[in-house]
């Protein structure tokens, strides 16, 4: 048993350990939109918000914890890749996502949010570019202090951040529920409450992000617990499960407070809209305590994202390059990225969203549910993969032209407006895929 562990020879965790473990998973995946965005939901729900919660619940809280089994069953996203991919194309895939959800979109994101935060709780209006390179660099010093021991990620999260976001959470919703704001109102919004809340869970993109957070919850449990093999495996799954208990009840309660505020506040949304609240039911305090808050929340996603990013490139390069170089050199361009026009590199990176996720999904319900059917998933995958390509191709064409044909053509898939065109042609790869290895199999035998 290693030193300091809360472990039993029998390859059991201690149940306080499994909880706060299970409580880091929550803190990685509700830091930025996982925090901002349920109160909207709710608003925009209104009456419907019931409705709206169970699409959420399947597309942001189901979705994201099947990838913790998927990669229980199959390994880190390297190897998920690897086994569903051609060498080119895994790479494309692999590298893709850990990229847009590491230094060229989500941690600067995280980064600039926090320091949105600490100007609001300063109370500066216009800070000096010099105060922003500061706080920058103690920023990224700080996320490096979490990644330096991959193994203690997980439990310094858990002592130090996790304590922050659950009393935010719990301190927002009880004074929400004790004096409302208003009576919830009709939706705010014409589709199907079901599908305004898949939709919405979808875009949290938490599901490609699990397979990056997976990585350090596994080096969490192996190398700080000495859990190896099927207990390992079995508390991966079991962690993750708790974090997403978690945060389904976050977002279900907050939902709640955002339905809570009836025609209130209807003039804004996400952070204006959760800061607007706060004020309103805690005074200026709350405020501050808000933005406290916002910034532990940035702090938690871009330490997960970040050591996520340097495990996978670790990996790809066969351990060529050590972890904390990978650690040092992702957190260097996240910070580059933060300081020169960050919304210019928003938009022109979040077409890469749209390419990697239809194949994580695709990937992940089929490691979840049909394991043995590895030519079906990889034709699936394949099919997924080059539909994304194409979406990603005509995010950018939208960008230069007001209209493109190329563009009009994702409109005339079943399911293309509302970003599920994928949907056929995975299913179409999938049984290509099927039976092109069912033929390649008899060819060998």
């Amino acid at each position: 048993m290693k030193k300091g562990s809360l472990q039993d020879m029998s390859n059991r965790l201690n149940v306080l350990v499994a909880a706060a473990i299970g409580g880091s998973v929550f803190a990685m995946h509700f830091g930025g939109s996982c925090m901002l965005w349920p109160v909207t939901w709710g608003q925009q729900s209104g009456t419907d918000v019931y409705t709206a919660y169970l699409g959420i619940f399947i597309s942001a809280i189901i979705f994201p914890w099947l990838a913790y089994l998927a990669v229980a069953r199959e390994g880190t996203l390297y190897n998920i890749a690897a086994r569903s991919f051609s060498g080119g194309m895994a790479l494309a895939f692999g590298g893709l996502t850990v990229l847009v959800l590491g230094p060229l979109f989500a941690i600067p994101r995280m980064s600039a949010a926090s320091w949105d935060a600490i100007c609001q709780i300063l109370g500066l209006q216009s800070a000096p570019f010099a105060a922003e390179i500061i706080f920058t660099l103690a920023y990224y010093a700080a996320v490096f202090w979490f990644l330096f021991q991959r193994s203690r990620v997980i439990d310094k999260i858990a002592r130090y951040l996790l304590p922050v976001l659950i009393l935010t959470v719990v301190a927002v919703v009880t004074r929400s529920f004790i004096s409302p704001l208003a009576e919830p109102v009709s939706r705010f919004y014409t589709v199907h409450p079901f599908t305004y809340g898949f939709l919405n869970g979808y875009q949290t993109m938490d599901l490609p992000a699990a397979l990056m957070f997976a990585t350090l919850v596994v080096a969490g449990l192996s190398e700080s617990h000495g859990l190896q093999g099927k207990p390992l495996n079995r508390y991966l799954i079991i962690t993750a499960g708790i974090g997403f208990v978690l945060l389904a009840s976050s977002h279900f309660t907050q939902m709640l407070v955002g339905a809570s505020t009836g025609a209130l506040f209807t003039d804004v949304s996400y952070a204006r809209l959760y800061a607007t609240i706060i004020l309103e039911l805690w005074g200026p305090v709350g405020g501050i305590v808000f933005n406290i808050a916002l910034l532990f929340a940035a702090l938690t996603s871009a330490v997960g994202l970040s050591g996520g990013t340097a495990s996978y490139f670790e990996e790809a390069s066969g351990g060529k390059l050590p972890y904390r170089a990978c650690a040092l050199a992702v957190l260097t361009l996240s910070a580059l990225v933060s300081l020169v026009g960050l919304e210019e590199i928003i938009r022109l990176t979040a077409p890469i969203l749209d390419m990697v996720y239809p194949p994580s999904i695709v990937l992940v319900l089929f490691i979840a549910f049909v394991p043995a059917l590895r030519g079906a998933r990889s034709g699936a995958a394949v099919a997924a993969f080059l539909w994304g390509l194409f979406e990603g191709m005509c995010g950018y064409i939208s960008m230069l032209w007001n209209y493109s044909a190329l563009c009009s053509l994702r409109s005339s898939f079943p399911g293309g407006e509302a970003g599920f065109g994928w949907l056929l042609l995975a299913l179409a790869g999938a049984l290509i895929g099927h039976f092109w290895e069912k033929r390649r199999s008899q060819v060998s035998v």
